[in-house]
């Protein structure tokens, strides 16, 4: 098993941001012999979970790795259901539509439709979120034990990815204090200059928060005056969708039914 165990290591280095890896890299990340690594990559690469570059011998993520993956977004029932509502919220809205979910303690976000008024930010689905600087960070440690929230916010860093970015630890925790209060957070410039997004949480039975909404849109075309009705579109689609997955109340905006 400890075997299988370094090989998995070994394997969700490509979970993260960087296109492709190379033997080096991986080696001085987890501490592990380049021999030992060059053996699992390749038994990966065999697999086709791993495809690597012949000129410059990097590895990436395979066609089996994109289709064992796919199975996922095609059978998981929070995505499945989510979908139709996102392709609503885009209709009515003009902008982007995204789900995020907690994965151990880190953010993913799994899957987004664009808006006609989509705005390049290099955030693609499948990518971990900072969970400091995203609404859909935010209110998903929102429901998290405080101190649970507090530890992973912590151990993140809180680097600041604009000049914008908060990172002060109890300005945070006070953000998430009002997210519970109120069910929506709001952000503008925090983790790409000129992008808002609005975050709602998605509750399950009991109202246990398992996703979150955001709708993601250029700053510049959306005054804050008109965010309570973006608020209220986007709750109002969480409610219809917690129901969907067994919320018995969906405790936030203004039809609480």
């Amino acid at each position: 098993m400890k075997s299988l165990d370094t090989a998995l290591r070994v394997l969700q280095q490509f979970a993260g941001a960087q296109p492709d890896l190379g033997v080096g890299e991986i080696s001085e990340k987890l501490g592990l012999p380049k021999s030992q690594v060059s053996k699992i990559l390749s038994a990966f690469r065999q697999s086709g979970l791993l495809v690597q570059n012949q000129t410059t011998r990097r590895y990436a993520v395979g066609a089996r790795a994109y289709a064992l993956g796919a199975r996922f977004i095609n059978y998981d029932r929070l995505t499945r259901e989510a979908l139709p509502t996102m392709r609503n919220l885009v209709e009515r809205t003009g902008h982007s539509a995204r789900l995020s979910v907690m994965v151990g303690d880190d953010i993913l976000y799994l899957v987004g439709i664009e808006g006609p008024l989509f705005l390049d930010t290099s955030w693609r689905a499948g990518q971990w979120l900072p969970p400091h600087a995203t609404s859909a960070g935010r209110v998903l440690l929102a429901f998290e034990p405080e101190d649970r929230a507090l530890r992973i916010l912590k151990e993140s860093g809180l680097p600041a990815l604009t000049a914008e970015t908060e990172t002060d630890l109890g300005k945070l925790s006070a953000m998430m204090e009002a997210i519970r209060g109120e069910g929506f957070h709001i952000m503008r410039n925090e983790t790409t200059p000129g992008l808002a997004t609005i975050g709602v949480p998605i509750m399950a039975e009991q109202q246990n928060v398992v996703g979150a909404f955001t709708l993601v849109f250029p700053s510049h075309v959306l005054a804050p005056a008109a965010e309570p009705g973006y608020v209220a579109i986007l709750q109002k689609a969480a409610r219809v969708l917690s129901q969907r997955l067994g919320c018995p109340l969906y405790p936030f905006g203004n039809d609480r039914t």
